[in-house]
C-alpha cells in the first residue's frame, strides 16, 4: 500500500476553476482512468484538508486506448490516462506525486471532461470525406492514417496549434492523406488538397511533436510529407516545367 497525493485541476459548470489535492493510499500499479473510479466510489470524497468535494467529472467510453475519450494533462503532459500508469507517473520515489488537468486547447466542460466538437466541424467545413468509391493504394499507409482517434493530443502538444487560427492541427493532415489517395473523384480530391495547404501546410511548423505522443503511434511525418508532394509540390514542377 502506497500514499499518493493528486493535485487536480478542475473548473465548474459556470467556468469557474480551481485546484484541490486529494489523498490516495493503495495499489499504484493501475491506469489513471482506475485512480480517478476509485476516487469517485468512496462513499464520501474528501480533500487532504478532510473537506467533503464533489465527484470528478471525466470522459471515457472503452477504457481501451482505442477511443481517446479519456484524454487529459498528466504530470504536464498529454496522455491517454486509460494507458497511462500512476505508477511510472509519480513525480519521486520517496513523496509521490501526480497532477491531472484538463487539455488546455479544447473548451472545458466540467473538470477534465472537454469539448472536442470543433475537430468534427472542422473535417466537416474541409470537405474531409470522398465521392468515389475508394481506391485501394498503399493499404498498410491508409490503415495506419485510419487509426486516429481525434483524440486531440497531438493539438495539445502542438507548439503552434492557436497561435495561427487558419492552422487546425495534424488530425487533418492524416485525414487528407488517407483521402486525397482513396478518392478518385478529381475535382474532390483537389478540393482536399487544397484545403490541406490553406488549414494544414501553411501553418505547420515541423516540430513533429505529434508523432512523439500520438497513443496510436500514426507516423504523421509520413503523412505531412505524402501531402506536401501531393498537394504542394506536385504544383512546383508542373509550373517549373512551363
Amino acid at each position: 500500500m502506497e500514499k499518493l497525493v493528486i493535485t487536480i485541476k478542475r473548473q465548474d459548470k459556470t467556468g469557474k476553476k480551481y485546484t484541490q489535492q486529494i489523498e490516495y493510499t493503495g495499489n499504484l500499479k493501475i491506469p489513471v482512468t482506475t485512480l480517478l473510479e476509485k476516487i469517485n466510489n468512496q462513499e464520501e470524497i474528501k480533500d487532504i484538508n478532510g473537506k467533503e468535494i464533489q465527484p470528478i467529472k471525466w470522459s471515457c467510453s472503452c477504457l481501451q486506448g482505442l477511443c481517446g475519450a479519456c484524454a487529459m494533462l498528466i504530470n504536464g503532459w498529454p496522455k491517454l490516462a486509460c494507458k497511462t500508469f500512476v505508477d511510472e507517473e509519480v513525480m519521486t520515489k520517496h513523496f509521490h506525486k501526480i497532477t491531472i488537468e484538463p487539455l488546455s486547447k479544447f473548451k472545458v466542460i466540467e473538470d477534465l471532461k472537454v469539448d472536442r466538437s470543433k475537430l468534427y466541424e472542422t473535417m466537416k467545413d474541409m470537405s474531409q470525406w470522398i465521392e468515389s468509391d475508394a481506391k485501394v493504394g498503399d493499404v498498410q499507409f491508409q490503415y495506419e492514417m485510419s487509426l486516429c482517434l481525434m483524440c486531440g493530443i497531438c493539438m495539445e502538444g502542438c507548439p503552434n496549434y492557436f497561435s495561427d487560427k487558419s492552422f487546425k492541427g495534424t488530425p487533418v493532415a492524416v485525414s487528407s492523406a488517407k483521402l486525397a489517395f482513396q478518392e478518385q473523384n478529381e475535382k474532390h480530391r483537389k478540393k482536399i488538397e487544397k484545403e490541406y495547404k490553406k488549414n494544414f501546410y501553411n501553418g505547420c511548423v515541423k516540430s513533429m511533436i505529434c508523432e512523439d505522443i500520438c497513443p496510436m503511434e500514426i507516423p504523421t511525418q509520413q503523412a505531412i510529407s505524402k501531402m506536401n508532394r501531393k498537394s504542394v509540390w506536385h504544383m512546383w514542377h508542373l509550373l517549373k516545367k512551363e
